[in-house]
């Protein structure tokens, strides 16, 4: 029979085995988490252009309402004082004019513990031209602050490592804004997938009563390739 002295010490030491367990899986929580960052960081930097896709839609004869307008999105390492994280600058432009330009944001990336993912946070400026190609010009962002900058709470992006790949997801509608083009409260639901040379964006937006205000939909994810 087990003396109460030998149940202790029973005791203890599975407690203690325990504690070592959880604390390592802590820890390789931290480190698949680090090296995931350190790839994204890596990958994601560089030009896309969906040209392929949109050619093929258009030799196809796809519908007009079915097919996906020409992007072009350039992503930017940056380093600023101000914003906290690891800093990406993105400029995408459209209708084969890169000086079309439709969105402009600095994105921050960081590790979310609780989520178990990469979380990418949007800075939106308040004033786009005063980044307009800053990825050739970093000078310019030296005359910013975090003040000329639009933070929205909830329209984070998270991404996990998958396979061979990052999957990356807003939360379901958390993201929304009110839209003075549109009149209404829109939310914005969007999936993402990031490959070694490619990047799908299918993001949609929808209105309270969840109908769509702009968004793929059926169209199928726009299909952005690396450029070399």
């Amino acid at each position: 029979m087990m003396s109460k002295i030998d149940m202790y010490i029973k005791i203890s030491f599975l407690f203690l085995c325990s504690l070592l367990s959880i604390s390592a899986s802590a820890q390789s929580d931290v480190t698949d988490l680090n090296a995931s960052l350190k790839k994204i960081l890596t990958w994601l930097p560089g030009e896309y252009d969906n040209h392929i896709q949109v050619y093929q839609e258009a030799v196809n004869h796809i519908p007009e309402k079915l097919r996906h307008r020409q992007t072009h999105h350039i992503f930017s390492r940056v380093y600023v004082a101000y914003l906290p994280g690891d800093l990406i600058y993105a400029q995408q432009s459209q209708h084969y004019d890169k000086s079309d330009i439709y969105r402009q944001r600095i994105y921050s990336f960081d590790i979310d513990q609780e989520e178990q993912a990469i979380r990418l946070t949007i800075y939106t400026p308040k004033e786009p031209s005063q980044l307009t190609d800053c990825h050739k010009h970093p000078e310019k962002l030296l005359t910013l602050s975090s003040e000329d900058f639009i933070l929205k709470p909830g329209c984070e992006v998270y991404w996990k490592w998958e396979g061979n790949q990052f999957n990356g997801y807003l939360k379901d509608n958390a993201c929304n804004y009110y839209s003075e083009r549109f009149q209404k409260t829109v939310y914005l639901n969007e999936t993402l997938t990031l490959k070694n040379d490619a990047l799908l964006l299918d993001d949609r937006a929808v209105d309270a009563e969840g109908n769509l205000v702009f968004g793929v939909d059926d169209k199928g994810p726009t299909i952005n390739i690396k450029e070399e």
